[in-house]
């Protein structure tokens, strides 16, 4: 068994060893999925490392790229994601010599941290592979609707066409529309983050509302049993009069879609609490491990560590 990096002509290899090893039920698994999380992404083209035996891909392993923002300082990162294993050579440890190849290399790079929010089963296995337990991600809870509405996916889809990403998307043309922290790292706001991460995100709708120079929400509607929970996944503001505009927006999301809940990760880009209640533990677990970076004060227990729900939600 050999471990390459990936090139464009294992990409019908790649997605055959996804649909094979996972299913298609919880993501698909298709090249312009593939192409769009891992080649288009701002932040850059993810680490793919593949182990094959006698020219057969029969492991996969992947690590998207990330950054960390506070003020001035920047940690870059990688998000270790995509894992698949060919059913037929499981017992051989591949995942574990993909994992910790990746790892190797992402340090020889330069990269500062890897970080993931693996579930039950897979966090015993990066544990012991040196990833920390960084504890549950901390959110800001409130009640929604006083009369909140059952799910209807179709009612959702047509309030979201009143609140077009794209449109937001095309308004957010200058880096200078996002706050940063000096006290926090999160993830740099970008029009070109916006544009990739949720415009032309293939598997989620998503919902905005913005005013230049002022404030900015971004949001998903999620079924939460027989109702649902407006997730915001980006929020800032520019001082308080933009604060105070984003209060009145975000009533209004809430009017239209009547959710049950509303939930947002404790941002630092903006002066106050925007009305939430928190924070809780109640967001995955998240684990970290070090690379180039050998402090990770600041991110364990998230204790200067602020990111957004689309930041670590699964996509």
């Amino acid at each position: 068994m050999e471990i390459v990096s990936a090139t464009p002509l294992d990409m019908p290899a790649m997605i055959a060893l996804l649909k094979k090893s996972l299913g298609e039920s919880l993501m698909p698994k298709s090249e312009g999925f593939f192409n769009w999380k891992h080649y288009e992404n701002p932040f850059g083209r993810s680490m793919v490392l593949l182990a094959k035996e006698n020219e057969e891909v029969i492991g996969l392993r992947a690590f998207m790229r990330w950054e960390w923002m506070r003020g001035g300082e920047k940690v870059t990162a990688v998000r270790a994601v995509d894992t698949a294993t060919d059913p037929s050579h499981q017992g051989k440890g591949i995942f574990k010599k993909l994992t910790l190849q990746a790892v190797a290399d992402c340090k020889a790079e330069g990269v500062g941290i890897v970080f993931n929010s693996p579930n039950a089963s897979s966090r015993p296995g990066y544990l012991k592979m040196g990833w920390k337990d960084a504890g549950r991600m901390p959110l800001w809870l409130k009640p929604g609707s006083i009369i909140p509405a059952k799910y209807n996916e179709e009612n959702v889809n047509s309030h979201l066409e009143h609140f077009s990403i794209s449109k937001v998307s095309e308004l957010l043309q200058s880096e200078n529309e996002f706050p940063s922290s000096k006290k926090f790292f999160h993830t740099p706001l970008s029009p070109a983050y916006i544009h990739w991460r949720y415009s032309h995100c293939p598997v989620v709708k998503y919902g905005a509302v913005a005013a230049k120079g002022s404030f900015g929400i971004i949001f998903r509607v999620k079924k939460l049993k027989a109702f649902s929970e407006l997730r915001i996944c980006e929020m800032w503001s520019a001082g308080p009069a933009g604060e105070k505009e984003m209060m009145c927006a975000l009533k209004t999301v809430v009017n239209k879609f009547r959710p049950l809940m509303v939930s947002c990760a404790p941002t630092p880009l903006i002066s106050g609490k925007a009305g939430f209640f928190g924070p809780f533990q109640k967001g995955p677990i998240t684990t970290i491990r070090e690379l180039h970076l050998t402090q990770l004060n600041d991110f364990e227990n998230f204790n200067a560590w602020r990111p957004s729900i689309g930041s670590l939600e699964l996509f």
